[in-house]
């Protein structure tokens, strides 16, 4: 880094942050900041503070595929589950008993999946 010059009155960077990252981290930080021709701490500082452009967007892996799979189901379950309620909270009454129960079978069949990953 060049030095400051002696008139320059604006406010020195003498603070430091430190984050811990995987190596493979690391070097995905040090790719992004090379491809935008910066060093990686002015790169590091700019997508911290956001003072330009966004942040890198990076493609991860799950650690289970079935994962995505099986919280879209549980988010479906929980939409049937709202709707069920709301007109039980409307109506005072439950209208549609086998639907509630098919809907709880979905529940248990979920949890199920979820203890067993």
């Amino acid at each position: 880094m060049a030095r400051y010059r002696a008139s320059d009155s604006s406010e020195r960077r003498t603070a430091s942050l430190r984050a811990w990252v995987t190596p493979a981290e690391h070097k995905e930080v040090e790719t992004a900041a090379a491809l935008e021709g910066v060093a990686l701490s002015e790169y590091v500082r700019e997508r911290c503070l956001r003072r330009r452009g966004t942040a890198p967007v990076v493609a991860r892996t799950r650690r289970n595929p079935d994962a995505k799979a099986l919280a879209m189901e549980l988010q479906a379950i929980g939409n049937n589950l709202n709707q069920l309620a709301r007109v039980a909270n409307q109506t005072g009454e439950i209208r549609r008993a086998e639907q509630l129960d098919e809907t709880l079978a979905d529940v248990k069949a979920a949890v199920a999946k979820v203890i067993a990953l």
